[in-house]
């Protein structure tokens, strides 16, 4: 019997309402905003032949205004076991990414958990080039009321999205003495690099190694280490 990959969200939130500071502060979403706005100015093009890039680009998403505060949110998207016939287990989970906040458990803060995972871009499944790294912030939904307000009729919107921080592309070629590629964070003006996608393109879950040279700094947290290093990947990703 041949087996397969599906992926499952939870019916319900994890979190209900979730305020767009919280979305900042507690998950590290700190472009979250404007990374929205850009996908909302983007998807409400359509299938228009020449989409908007740059300036132009920026200058429609200036314009948007959110009719919400506050929105859904989900800490986990999972892969389950699905046979030939389609019929899963969703007892038997595969892999899976979490995008968890930060919180307090009495005196001590909990850090957040954002997981790395292969993000594609294209079409063609089977070519590295399609694929890039990203760190997954935070998993939410638009409000439905909202959607009539920021986008034409004809658009059709995946009803889960992710706010994604991304690495840079693959080398082309992997190191010679390890067999990996080399990613690191994608930076803009020593600033993360983030965009909204759609939760049906994060293709699994990745392992980075860090490349910490010759030791690794005491003072590094969880969030300044992706910062702060280039990482390898293992070959096969797909």
């Amino acid at each position: 019997m041949t087996f397969g990959r599906e992926q499952v969200m939870t019916k319900h939130p994890s979190a209900k309402s979730v305020s767009l500071e919280k979305l900042t502060t507690d998950y590290g979403t700190t472009h979250f905003q404007d990374a929205l706005a850009h996908y909302i100015a983007q998807q409400s093009q359509g299938n228009d032949p020449a989409p908007l890039h740059g300036h132009a680009l920026d200058v429609l998403a200036h314009d948007i205004h959110f009719p919400f505060h506050r929105l859904p949110v989900f800490h986990k998207v999972k892969w389950c076991l699905v046979d030939a016939h389609g019929h899963g287990n969703a007892r038997i989970t595969l892999d899976s990414v979490y995008a968890k906040p930060q919180c307090k458990f009495g005196s001590r803060l909990i850090a957040r958990q954002s997981d790395t995972a292969l993000v594609r871009l294209g079409a063609n499944s089977k070519d590295l080039r399609e694929f890039h790294v990203g760190q997954v912030r935070v998993i939410f939904t638009l409000p439905p009321k909202s959607i009539p307000l920021l986008f034409p009729p004809t658009i059709h919107l995946p009803t889960h999205l992710a706010y994604v921080e991304w690495f840079t592309l693959f080398s082309p070629a992997p190191d010679h003495n390890s067999g990996l590629y080399k990613v690191s964070c994608s930076l803009r003006g020593g600033d993360t690099m983030a965009s909204i996608v759609s939760i049906a393109d994060i293709e699994r879950s990745v392992h980075l190694i860090p490349r910490f040279g010759v030791m690794a700094q005491r003072e590094w947290t969880s969030d300044t280490i992706m910062l702060n290093n280039s990482y390898y990947v293992r070959k096969k990703l797909v």
